[in-house]
């Protein structure tokens, strides 16, 4: 693994521990790294009512434009999935991230096992549904 992905894993590995996931005990982590380097930190949050959780992704997101960024502020997404094989964003996750972030910006998925794939929303959701596909 690159030595630059690895430190990503080590972060995000550590990140992991702060998930929420007292019943599927299945962590998430996101990390967003801005083009000011500074980077925004999500993990999945669940609720005993499971359709209050949230996402990793979209805890991350969602800070990113709470701080006043914008897609055109990303750098990279970093995902981890507490899995053995590549995980990789649920439907509403893909769906939020292809209006929220550039379609060209670098996606990267980790696992248990380190770094598993590098992508673009473009390629995990290629016929997102858009917000000009609701005008009248």
């Amino acid at each position: 693994m690159m030595a630059e992905k690895q430190n990503v894993f080590e972060e995000l590995l550590m990140l992991k521990e702060n998930s929420y996931s007292p019943y599927s005990n299945f962590k998430v982590a996101c990390l967003i790294y801005l083009k000011n380097n500074d980077q925004v930190k999500g993990v999945n949050v669940e609720n005993a009512a499971y359709p209050a959780g949230i996402c990793a992704e979209r805890t991350a997101l969602a800070q990113v434009y709470s701080l006043g960024y914008k897609k055109h502020d990303i750098k990279s997404l970093e995902l981890y999935t507490d899995s053995e094989t590549l995980g990789s964003p649920c439907g509403v996750c893909r769906q939020v991230i292809s209006e929220l972030v550039d379609w060209s910006t670098p996606i990267s998925i980790y696992n248990k096992n380190g770094f598993q794939l590098e992508t673009n929303i473009k390629k995990l959701l290629p016929h997102a549904f858009q917000p000009a596909q609701l005008s009248k």
